[in-house]
């Protein structure tokens, strides 16, 4: 699978993300693409991208727990 698809694949669940209801399955979805950016991030050598994208899970994470949702 070439980076550009897994970036295009990513894009896809983040949007698919917004047109779920409740918090948890939204978060939950929104770290899975968020976990395939990370990937692309590292595959095309761009920190800014694996590192926001790390971040957003650790808070998806964060508030689930948080939440307990």
């Amino acid at each position: 699978m070439s980076a550009e698809i897994l970036g295009v694949a990513a894009s896809c669940v983040v949007l698919i993300s917004f047109l779920v209801k409740g918090e948890k399955d939204i978060r939950i979805i929104n770290i899975l693409g968020a976990g395939l950016f990370v990937v692309y991030g590292v595959l095309i050598k761009s920190f800014s991208t694996a590192f926001l994208n790390g971040a957003l899970i650790c808070v998806h994470l964060y508030k689930l727990i948080k939440k307990k949702v």
